[in-house]
């Protein structure tokens, strides 16, 4: 964050790491970090992911180079007029898409780039938008790859605490659907991105981008460097014959050959598999290959066909598209290396003998395994990984010192504590595909994210030392926590915006030019922000009905 030079900080922790291991000499660790990014590259599902993120660089920008960015916003330009109209569409969009953290973040990146560019949202709201919706609502479905992976691991806590389903009469699964309404973290984080576009309350650097945005039409500061360009890489928009089913066809292709092929990769054709099931057992990153290629063959289809481009330019386009995500694929890779790097030192192992050796009564465990979990996730940027490391822990420390009733809280606070590393660690993968999918610099909007995530987490800890002092109602928590987290919200913006002489409500660009930024301009209850709202309360209800199937 210093510097603001990713590739090499990455590369300085990585080396750093194998310096420990060689016995500090700086010859065996040059040697050492080099062998652990050729194994990186080298391992079956990373190349895969490597592959599809090369894949969907090119794919977006057929798309844009066949003009039907331009079709879309002749489209949507009556119903999104707006920064706030883009921002609320995007986090709309990211609610439906929970099938998989990063498939929502390419498809709702893509389908909502170009239109928040256009209504002057700053780079680093829209890559907040995405990272803080996609994450979070994948952890709980209905129906994601991430309910397969947690049920797996609370399985892996089962036998590491050396109890059974029949012995408690409760399974991995039933112990999720449990957990879900203690995931605090996820839970608040989705609120607050859908409070904060719906009201415009900004505050930190993400009220200072969006007034810059707004005022000036700089969507990222000086000197800031997006991680994927489409428009400077690419070129011009075609405008011959722009045609909105070059825009639609090849992202629903996308969703729709990933759905499949993760339900077929998962044996979900075969008799007595559930849908959850093959999710569980799928190949994920073999599965959005197969999206991202079918997300490139249609957009170069339906660019030869309707004549937008021809053969030679769609040619060039896909290459160009390539070119967009090489600084990218490089954070991913370093992103990867440095978790193998902790791994190898030992960080987690260490962090967490220090967490459960501190001495606290049972009900205070939650408290340590949510710390646990962010700071493993901060500082190895994996929350799968963190979720395999501390689950055993978590499952058989709980069920010793105070019984398995706390397991179901300590997995759901577990699983929240991994995300909010994720949302703040510059090495998280899902957070540099947020920046890659937004076209945002990459430090930018980790940094402008850090406030909400630690407003949520501030929360989350706050409501967990009500719990340790004796209040067990989830329902209790949960109203205190959404009620603290809106007070935060308002009193950090009204804080934040009379510090810096700026509107509490961020008003529109053409209210700004007007001169008119009196904080009673904003309709709060348009269509837009009604359908939104009325969207998160049916999924939000559909969630809690999910996981009360529990009960």
């Amino acid at each position: 964050m210093y510097t603001r030079e990713v590739l090499i900080s990455l590369f300085a922790g990585v080396w750093s790491a194998a310096l420990i291991i060689s016995s500090w000499n700086p010859l065996s660790a040059t040697s050492l970090s080099l062998r652990w990014i050729v194994n990186t590259v080298n391992d079956p599902w990373n190349a895969k992911f490597l592959i599809l993120i090369m894949l969907m660089g090119a794919g977006a920008a057929l798309i844009y180079k066949s003009g039907s960015v331009l079709a879309l916003e002749n489209w949507m330009g009556s119903a999104v007029k707006t920064s706030r109209d883009s921002q609320i569409l995007t986090w709309m969009i990211g609610m439906f898409i929970f099938i998989d953290s990063y498939t929502s973040t390419i498809v709702t990146g893509n389908a909502t780039r170009d239109v928040s560019m256009k209504n002057n949202t700053s780079r680093e709201a829209h890559s907040y938008i995405l990272d803080s919706t996609t994450a979070p609502v994948t952890t709980f479905g209905p129906v994601s790859n991430w309910i397969g992976y947690q049920v797996s691991m609370i399985a892996v806590g089962f036998s590491a605490a050396g109890i059974t389903a029949e012995q408690i009469g409760m399974t991995p699964y039933t112990v999720f659907l449990k957990s879900i309404p203690w995931n605090f973290y996820c839970l608040l984080a989705f609120f607050t991105v859908g409070f904060v576009v719906i009201t415009q309350r900004y505050y930190g650097p993400m009220l200072d981008a969006e007034w810059r945005s707004r005022k000036e039409g700089k969507l990222m500061k000086d000197g800031a460097e997006a991680l994927s360009d489409i428009s400077t890489d690419v070129g011009e928009q075609s405008s011959l014959n722009p045609k909105l089913i070059n825009f639609f066809l090849p992202i629903i292709s996308l969703l729709i050959v990933s759905v499949f092929s993760m339900w077929w990769l998962g044996d979900g054709y075969q008799a007595g598999v559930s849908v959850a099931q093959a999710f569980q057992e799928t190949d994920i990153a073999l599965a959005l290959l197969y999206g991202s290629f079918a997300f490139v063959f249609f957009a170069f289809i339906g660019s030869l066909a309707y004549q937008t481009m021809s053969l030679s330019e769609a040619s060039d386009a896909i290459i160009d598209g390539f070119k967009t995500m090489i600084i990218a694929a490089a954070i991913i890779i370093l992103a990867w290396t440095i978790g193998h790097a902790t791994d190898q030192v030992g960080t987690a192992e260490y962090v967490v003998s220090i967490l459960m050796n501190i001495g606290l009564p049972g009900r205070a465990l939650p408290i340590i395994i949510f710390l646990a979990a962010m700071f493993i996730s901060f500082t190895t940027g994996t929350s799968w990984g963190t979720m395999a490391i501390l689950t055993p822990i978590a499952v058989s420390t709980g069920y010793e010192l105070v019984g398995f009733s706390i397991v179901p809280v300590l997995m759901g606070i577990l699983f929240g504590g991994a995300i909010f590393g994720d949302h703040v660690s510059p090495i998280s993968d899902t957070t540099v595909m947020s920046s890659i999918f937004a076209g945002s610099d990459h430090i930018d909007h980790v940094t402008s994210q850090i406030p909400y995530a630690l407003t949520t987490a501030g929360v989350t800890i706050f409501t967990l030392v009500l719990y340790a002092l004796g209040i067990d109602s989830v329902a209790i928590l949960l109203t205190i926590a959404f009620v603290l987290t809106i007070a935060l919200i308002v009193i950090l913006n009204k804080f934040d915006a009379k510090r810096k002489n700026l509107p509490e409500i961020m008003p529109t660009a053409d209210e700004i030019k007007a001169g008119s930024t009196s904080n009673s301009k904003i309709k709060v209850f348009n269509k837009i922000a009604v359908a939104a709202a009325s969207f998160y309360l049916i999924y939000m209800i559909s969630i809690f009905l999910f996981a009360n199937l529990a009960s």
